[in-house]
């Protein structure tokens, strides 16, 4: 007479490895989410420098000052003359700048120079208008 073999797992091997995993998630969780607040940052800073560097142009090309508003909350790129609103941003939650500032961009490719410094629990990006109307990040 045969015996029959039993396959599968016990209950406590089972609960073994959900502890098991349950200890390397919590692990990994607290580098995952600095990962996540650097890349917003970086991201955020990326996409301000691209704005920065798409009112330059787009003064130039249109023979107009354009305003680049900086609120601790977001951005907006406006002609002061007319009020007209050509950009709108707003920062993702947990990104903010220290100070609200203001660069004005003439049609002769200069700027007010202005550093801008943006920061969540990541750390901190510096976006610098020098007055040439180049954009840079550090």
């Amino acid at each position: 007479m045969k015996r029959a073999t039993n396959k599968g797992f016990t209950l406590v091997e089972t609960m073994l490895v959900i502890c098991l995993v349950g200890v390397m998630a919590s692990m990994a969780a607290p580098p995952f989410f600095r990962y996540l607040a650097s890349t917003k940052l970086a991201t955020q800073a990326d996409r301000m420098v691209a704005d920065l560097q798409y009112a330059r142009s787009l003064s130039v090309a249109n023979s107009q000052i354009l305003r680049f508003s900086v609120t601790t909350g977001g951005y907006q790129l406006t002609n002061p003359v007319t009020g007209l609103v050509i950009r709108d941003s707003n920062f993702c939650e947990g990104l903010g700048l220290d100070a609200a500032r203001v660069a004005d961009f003439y049609p002769w490719g200069m700027a007010d120079p202005v550093v801008f410094t943006l920061s969540n629990q990541a750390g901190t990006k510096q976006i610098t208008v020098m007055p040439t109307g180049l954009v840079e990040v550090n």
